[in-house]
């Protein structure tokens, strides 16, 4: 679950609701705080499109060549932390779809300030 910070209070029905319209799940910790997290597993195919760009599907960091050659789809420092793997994966495959949403819900209200903090 990420956490998102607004500036104005006022706008927090509106991207409560555009977010769970985009089946996120959130939740409100206070007037201008809310948690988000996404009701559904990893995309494979998301994972995939990762993958062809080079990127570890852990993290998003770059995979060094030589492991990226043998086919790994882990960078150096995810091989090496292997047992916090599967949090830190949904973790930032939550922050990246909720950064898109996000995104999206900024251009729709160009006059709200609305931050992700983590």
């Amino acid at each position: 679950m990420v956490r998102l910070k607004l500036h104005d209070p006022s706008v927090a029905p509106e991207l409560v609701s555009f977010l769970r319209r985009c089946q996120c799940e959130v939740r409100h910790l206070g007037p201008t705080m809310v948690g988000v997290g996404v009701g559904h597993p990893v995309d494979p195919e998301a994972a995939a499109h990762r993958l062809q760009d080079g990127r570890c599907y852990c993290c998003g960091e770059q995979i060094e060549l030589v492991l990226f050659r043998l086919g790994s789809p882990r960078c150096h420092d995810c091989r090496e932390s292997s047992a916090a793997i599967p949090a830190r994966a949904n973790e930032t495959w939550t922050r990246m779809e909720v950064e898109s949403y996000l995104r999206i819900w900024r251009v729709r209200n160009p006059g709200a300030h609305v931050e992700l903090v983590a």
